[in-house]
């Protein structure tokens, strides 16, 4: 079968559709109906839509002809903008333009009459008259009721009939917008509306079910014997509340659907506020338009010491007023409520046991969806501790005044012409202005000579150019004197980081121009300051910082202008105490001076001295902070080494006494005791024992001497480096040729010094137990007929390298390293303990030097032995 197409012309779709709006792509309007010309006798073609109309249901911003598009084929309520009538319908695509076809939505006969509409001017299809009829029928009188009773009741069943029909239409109008279904006991679905046909799906119980499904669920659940059962669910995006009404007779059941998704949003929103309100430390109350309380939360009861019994149908002024209340405060507050204003306002206020606080009461009207107040927010804060805090600072202000008026260093802020924007007491009497004199004054015309003019316009443009510097200048106060001042200067930035002008630090130096040297070094430490030095608003944030700043923080002056310096430097081991101390001083306008841990950008830690106090206008009030910072973590590392150095030295002493004290006593003291014995044996028995017995007498005499001096080695190990080292410039020629001397050198070996030895500072014990073991070690061990041991020096720029030569058997590589441990012997001389070499070498590692061997086995070995100058 062919496509149908259907076609009309604009009096035959007029006769079915009267009541049609066309729009094309451009989103204008160009033809309607011919009843919607009665309806809105303002609306011409070629109009913008946006202009004349708006999507009233679903609401929407509309000002495209695609955003309406996407309304098409559903239930839609449009209304005039200018002739207050609203149209129910439909769009429909037609050809690229959107076709709107509908009915006026109207309540009564009486707006039919009011527009002048006939039966013409409305579809034939179209119920909407009917509908009014039915209504206007509806409003007969009781007594025309009366009279056409007997009418009615014959009638009963058809019209009961006909009135459960027109029920129905008009229950299920495709005009309605809101959802209604109804369903058997069964759960099975009978009929809906067009609202309730998009609803698709439904979310239930956390699951998603279609339509038929979703019903069927939900009927089990509704209980027929009740007038109304209620239940809300989710569908699309939207919330819908259901009232389920059960008609018995007829067994079904009407389902009315309301969108709650606004409702449900807003009591989340009101839920959220109250819990808010509920937990605010500060107290809370809700009033009516009239003033009186209906809500407080617990923070206002306890701030009152009333009960909410007491508070609420009371109000805040009742609450609140006591014989220390000024009530010429009362009209701050009530005037701007009863004009539905918001407020705040600082007064006394009672309590319920008759004490009272400084509160600070802040009170904001909501309004109604007329613009109308509903009721009425207040916030009641106690700022009793602030006021007390405000006092001290006004004491610390007066205090402290006269410290900075004092002060030998004037404080000038210009603006970029050079204006005097800020000058503080030291600079006015330096310069013999007062501040009203200096304000709106061009600094260098007002003080400077000609060529000082010149000085401080070269200065501007450097400061513009973010340049620091200190000059001199010559001046001439209000008394015509000329002086000479030290001026320091910085560029001055704002919160934005834009330059506003040049601060300066200035110091009348007359006196001292005298003294060259004396200005000399003045000039010196304002050119190169070592220190750190920032400087903050009244609110503690970063306006300018000089270099060492820069350099020592690691950031750029763009990165702290704007921030504040704790929040970028401080970290995890910042003492929160200090943090305390420094917010504590600086919100009170106090001088500080601490130390504290810092962290650079780059997040290293370190620590700094700093000292700072506040700048003050002419009328007392904090402007800026100014603080000097110092590096001191050297200092800082120094003292937890010394600590550390000091514990572990009297640790290791008390260690080494105790020691000392053992082998002393439970040593040594059995020692000489068996060697008496073994003389005594010896004297008293001399000539009878055998040479055998002798012999072995003998032996045990060099061992105990043995054993004697393998303790006094230990000692001597222990203590190297637990005594305090005495350092005197001793000659280590004069050391080592003494030690020649003493020691048994046999004859059949020589030892001999090869050049002078140099003097160097050192312990002349220690030294003397270097060499004394190197040397000894030396002879004990050569196996030569003709032993040679020599000793030099080579002298190098900043060490001494000694050597000790000999001709014995040499030390094989792999025991090179060995014979420096504590017992290591590699030889079985009876003289040999195994600590002569350990003693050395720790005697070496406590002068911070390095000791080595050269040797090959068979030809002797040299050792080698590097010490600083």
């Amino acid at each position: 079968m062919d496509r149908l197409e259907f076609k009309f012309q604009e009096a035959s779709f007029n006769r079915l559709f009267p009541y049609f709006i066309l729009i094309d792509s451009d989103f204008q309007i160009v033809g309607f109906g011919k009843s919607i010309a009665k309806i809105c006798p303002y609306l011409q073609a070629s109009v913008s839509f946006k202009d004349f109309f708006i999507l009233k249901r679903p609401h929407a911003e509309i000002n495209t002809f695609e955003a309406l598009l996407q309304f098409s084929n559903q239930l839609v309520v449009i209304e005039s903008k200018v002739d207050d009538v609203s149209l129910r319908g439909q769009f429909e695509l037609l050809n690229g333009q959107l076709l709107f076809v509908g009915s006026p939505w109207f309540n009564s006969m009486n707006e039919v009459v009011e527009k002048n509409l006939t039966i013409n001017d409305f579809a034939i299809h179209d119920p909407l008259l009917d509908l009014l009829h039915v209504l206007k029928n509806q409003e007969i009188s009781a007594k025309e009721l009366q009279e056409t009773l007997m009418t009615i009741n014959k009638q009963k069943n058809d019209l009961k009939k006909a009135n459960k029909e027109i029920h129905d239409i008009a229950l299920f109008s495709t005009q309605n917008p809101d959802p209604l279904i109804r369903i058997d006991f069964d759960g099975n679905l009978l009929t809906r509306n067009p609202a309730a046909e998009i609803l698709l799906t439904f979310i239930h119980e956390g699951k998603e079910y279609d339509a038929a499904t979703f019903f069927k669920i939900i009927t089990p659940q509704i209980d027929v014997e009740q007038e109304r059962y209620i239940f809300e669910t989710q569908s699309g995006a939207k919330d819908y509340s259901f009232v389920c009404k059960s008609l018995k007779e007829e067994k079904y059941i009407n389902i009315y659907g309301r969108d709650i998704t606004e409702q449900k949003r807003n009591r989340a929103e009101l839920e959220r506020l109250s819990l808010v309100a509920s937990s605010n430390e500060n107290g809370i109350v809700f009033t009516y338009p009239d003033g009186t309380i209906f809500w407080c939360n617990d923070a206002y009861t306890q701030l009152t010491g009333y009960s909410k019994e007491d508070i609420l149908g009371k109000t805040p002024i009742q609450i609140g007023h006591c014989e220390h209340t000024n009530t010429e405060d009362f009209p701050k507050m009530l005037t701007p409520f009863y004009k539905g204003e918001p407020f705040e306002v600082e007064l006394i206020h009672g309590k319920k046991d008759g004490s009272h606080f400084w509160s600070r009461t802040k009170g904001q009207p909501i309004f109604d969806e007329h613009g109308q107040v509903k009721q009425y927010f207040a916030m009641l804060e106690d700022i009793s501790l602030k006021k007390r805090y405000d006092e001290s600072i006004e004491i610390e202000k007066s205090k402290y005044q006269n410290i900075i008026a004092n002060m030998n260093l004037g404080l000038l802020e210009v603006d970029l012409n050079d204006v005097i924007t800020l000058s503080n007491n030291s600079f006015n009497e330096m310069s013999g202005y007062t501040s009203e004199e200096l304000l709106g004054k061009k600094a260098a015309e007002l003080l400077m000579p000609s060529e000082s003019q010149e000085v401080i316009r070269a200065k501007m443009d450097t400061r513009k150019q973010g340049v620091t510097d200190s000059y001199e200048v010559k001046i001439f106060n209000k008394k015509a004197e000329k002086r000479n001042w030290l001026i320091s200067g910085a560029p001055n930035y704002d919160l934005n980081g834009n330059l506003v002008g040049t601060i300066g630090i200035h110091l009348d130096i007359t006196e001292q121009k005298a003294q060259e040297e004396q200005l000399l070094m003045l000039s010196l430490i304002a050119e190169k300051n070592i220190n750190s030095v920032v400087i903050t608003d009244s609110k503690g944030v970063i306006e300018w910082a000089n270099t060492s700043f820069l350099q020592m923080t690691g950031f750029s002056i763009e990165e702290l202008i704007g921030k504040k310096p704790g929040h970028l430097l401080q970290g995890p081991e910042t003492n929160p105490e200090t943090v305390a101390y420094l917010k504590d001083r600086i919100q009170k306008g106090l001088p500080f001076n601490c130390e504290i841990i810092n962290y650079s950008k780059s997040g290293e830690k370190y620590w700094i001295s700093i000292q700072g106090q506040a700048l003050y206008n002419k009328h007392n009030e904090i402007v800026k902070f100014f603080a000097i910072e110092e590096d001191i973590t050297k200092k800082k590392e120094l003292e937890q080494q010394r600590e550390f150095l000091l514990d572990s030295l009297a640790k290791s002493n008390k260690e080494l006494e105790d020691y000392a004290a053992i082998v002393s006593h439970d040593l040594k003291s059995p020692l000489r005791s068996i060697h008496s014995l073994l003389t005594w044996i010896k004297e008293d028995n001399d000539k009878e024992f055998n040479p055998q017995t002798l012999q072995y007498l003998g032996m045990m005499e060099n061992k105990v001497e043995k054993m004697d001096h393998l303790i006094e080695g230990i000692l001597t190990y222990a203590k190297i480096d637990k005594a305090d080292l005495a350092t005197e410039n001793i000659n280590t020629q004069e050391i080592v040729q003494n030690i020649i001397n003493i020691i048994h050198i046999p004859s059949h070996i020589t030892v001999a010094i090869k050049n002078s030895l140099p003097v160097i500072k050192a312990d002349r014990f220690r030294i003397q137990q270097l060499f004394q073991n190197l040397i000894s070690n030396a002879v004990n061990y050569i196996d030569k007929p003709s032993g040679i041991v020599e000793i030099d020096c080579q002298t190098l720029p900043k060490h001494y390298v000694f050597s000790i030569k000999d001709n014995g058997p040499g030390i094989s590589k792999g025991n090179q390293e060995k014979i420096f441990k504590i017992f290591q012997s590699l030889g079985s001389s009876d003289k040999s303990t195994g600590l002569g070499l350990s003693i050395v070498k720790k005697i070496i590692d406590l002068y911070q030097g390095e000791i080595w061997i050269e040797s090959e086995m068979g030809q002797g070995a040299t050792f080698y032995i590097k010490l600083n100058k």
